[in-house]
């Protein structure tokens, strides 16, 4: 498969698709699960698959800002509705264990006869900006002469990959991968000055 056909490939909610890897390296791998139970069927996959074949599986979340009774906080949200990743360092073997279990999950991705990974980048990039429970949390900044400073939370030195600011809902939208079919994701940003 060419390099141009392989950037075009992308997965659900525009995901950016990876290549084949070989057997042994840890990618993480979209799975399509039941909406509203993605954490749950994780949580099933993690205790009847064995350690060898799935490292782990979760529904990534994040904060994001919301008004409710005219006061501002901060709630979290499922980032794919549906959709969870399993992470693994054999796809194939991963498959045939999904095939034997009840459990509502199966693979996306396929490209071919095989399976598609999310791409490095965006793995790597998502790995950085979630905690240990796999929410993205809110980062702070300011904006001090038309160029933004974040100072606390996992967009920290990330101010490049910034591509828009929406100060009044407390988000930004960041680039995530570039090239190919790239991807860019909302995250939530608290800008409460600007000068």
């Amino acid at each position: 498969m060419s390099a141009a056909t392989m950037a075009d490939v992308v997965m659900p909610m525009g995901l950016p698709c990876g290549r084949r890897v070989p057997k042994g390296n840890l990618r993480w791998y979209l799975l399509r699960v039941p909406e509203g139970r993605e954490q749950s069927v994780c949580d099933l996959l993690k205790r009847i698959i064995p350690g060898e074949l799935l490292e782990d599986a979760f529904a990534p979340r994040k904060e994001r800002w919301a008004k409710r009774g005219g006061a501002w906080g901060l709630e979290t949200e499922r980032m794919y509705r549906g959709y969870a990743f399993a992470a693994t360092r054999d796809v194939f073997g991963l498959a045939k264990a999904l095939a034997r279990t009840t459990a509502a999950a199966e693979l996306v991705g396929e490209f071919g006869r095989s399976w598609m990974p999310l791409a490095p980048e965006a793995q790597g990039w998502l790995e950085a900006a979630m905690d240990g429970e796999h929410v993205i949390r809110n980062s702070v900044g300011v904006i001090k002469d038309g160029v933004l400073h974040v100072q606390m939370g996992p967009l920290v030195g990330q101010e490049a990959r910034v591509s828009k600011v929406d100060r009044h809902k407390r988000r930004c939208f960041v680039r995530v991968c570039d090239g190919g079919a790239g991807f860019a994701e909302t995250m939530p940003l608290d800008v409460p000055s600007k000068s």
